[in-house]
């Protein structure tokens, strides 16, 4: 119980922090309700990111917002992206790599490198196996 109190506090302050991230960037957050299997999409151009609370997926909502603000903040202006937790894609590994190091930047800022752990990171935000090397990387930046 107490895991799980400190896991949804966790996320919630998180969660604020990046809706005032994309708040300062100009970025739009619309909370729809699409069917399962839409996934959240970034509109460049727009700026605006719909997040889908209907959509299964195991990463987390926290991951996948800071995932789209990277979209909006660094990709093409006029491309529309859907969520995607793959890398393979250059477009879509620089986007995790920067959702990873905005997270990390927000989460473990007065945490020194000894007292960070990837496999925590890893599991807290259910990252598939496929972003282990990326975050062994990352976090201790």
């Amino acid at each position: 119980m107490v895991n799980s109190i400190m896991h949804n506090n966790l996320h919630d302050d998180l969660l604020a922090r990046l809706i005032y991230i994309a708040d300062k960037a100009g970025i739009k957050i619309e909370n729809i309700e699409g069917n399962s299997a839409d996934p959240d999409v970034a509109f460049c151009k727009s700026r605006i990111i719909n997040l889908n609370n209907n959509f299964e997926c195991n990463i987390s909502v926290a991951f996948r917002l800071a995932h789209e603000i990277s979209h909006i903040q660094f990709s093409q202006p006029t491309f529309l992206y859907t969520f995607s937790p793959f890398i393979k894609n250059k477009e879509e590994r620089e986007t995790n790599i920067r959702a990873i190091r905005m997270i990390a930047k927000l989460i473990y800022n007065d945490v020194p490198n000894e007292r960070r752990n990837w496999a925590n990171f890893m599991s807290e935000f259910n990252l598939p196996s496929w972003f282990e090397p990326l975050v062994k990387e990352l976090i201790y930046d």
